[in-house]
């Protein structure tokens, strides 16, 4: 059974349709893409919250895609493709433009979980923006370590080619 739209979602609906109806179709496509680029920073914000959570919780990250899905309980935008890469200190979550036509002049990004180097399990973690757009896996970000590596200070840096999302770094 569908049931009908409310007066209030009918009215913010006809008003979405008489603002995009004005646009020029050059801004209406930049729009989409904005909201496509914002749709790829939200997954890998997500899913980089979601390795925090899991480690935090379990001890480990999830080392594959359908797992954060799945624990995450949402969908991952289709314009978009995913991969994760996990090791014993590190989790680093890829959002990857699609070859698809919608996806043309979106950059990629990558999302890194740090455990942090003096032993505890604070997990730290940093979300990087490629600075060009396409099918390119951004580099990793990495932790860069004082004088003495166990001990802080230290701070995470975005790849070569890569720039940090302002206040992506969070530590928990």
């Amino acid at each position: 059974m569908v049931s009908r739209p409310s007066r209030a979602q009918i009215v913010c609906f006809a008003s979405a349709l008489s603002i995009l109806g004005g646009m020029a179709p050059a801004t209406l496509a930049q729009t989409q893409a904005q909201i496509a680029q914002q749709e790829g920073l939200y997954a890998v914000a997500n899913i980089t919250e979601t390795q925090r959570t899991v480690f935090q919780k379990n001890g480990q990250w999830l080392a594959d895609v359908p797992s954060i899905q799945q624990y995450m309980g949402a969908t991952l935008p289709a314009t978009f493709d995913y991969a994760v890469r996990t090791t014993t200190e590190a989790a680093y979550s890829y959002v990857i433009p699609t070859t698809a036509p919608n996806a043309t002049g979106l950059k990629a990004y990558v999302g890194g979980a740090f455990l942090a180097p003096d032993g505890s399990q604070k997990v730290t973690t940093i979300i990087c923006q490629n600075q060009i757009s396409g099918q390119i896996r951004p580099a990793d970000p990495r932790i860069i370590r004082g004088a003495d590596p166990s001990q802080p200070p230290y701070a995470l840096a975005c790849g070569d080619g890569s720039i940090q999302i302002p206040a992506s770094e969070v530590t928990r």
